[in-house]
């Protein structure tokens, strides 16, 4: 995966973890058996994903945010516990580790 060089390829970044997400989402929607707990127990973490990655986007470009603090995205311990259900959390992870260290050079 590539490392994000510049604020605008980190929102790409997010954008891209976004549209996982939202993909996710409409597939259990439009699929998922509401009485299916492998959907129906997951949903609202991906629902809580996507709202703070959307903050995210939004704060980074409104300057409320800055990369590269050394600390963690907020949401990554609920990533981290549930990666073997999230199929892209090595997405995820690629945003938190850009958001904690910064862009190289």
């Amino acid at each position: 995966m590539m490392t994000p060089r510049t604020q605008d390829e980190y929102l790409d970044l997010v954008d891209q973890a976004i549209f996982e997400i939202e993909d996710v989402l409409m597939c259990a929607g439009d699929e998922g058996d509401p009485d299916d707990s492998a959907f129906s127990d997951i949903l609202p973490l991906y629902e809580k994903l996507s709202a703070d990655l959307k903050q995210l986007h939004a704060d980074i470009l409104a300057g409320r945010q800055t990369i590269g603090r050394g600390e963690d995205l907020p949401f990554m311990p609920l990533v981290t516990k549930w990666k073997e259900r999230i199929p892209f959390h090595d997405l995820l992870a690629a945003v938190n580790y850009t958001y904690k260290t910064g862009f190289p050079g």
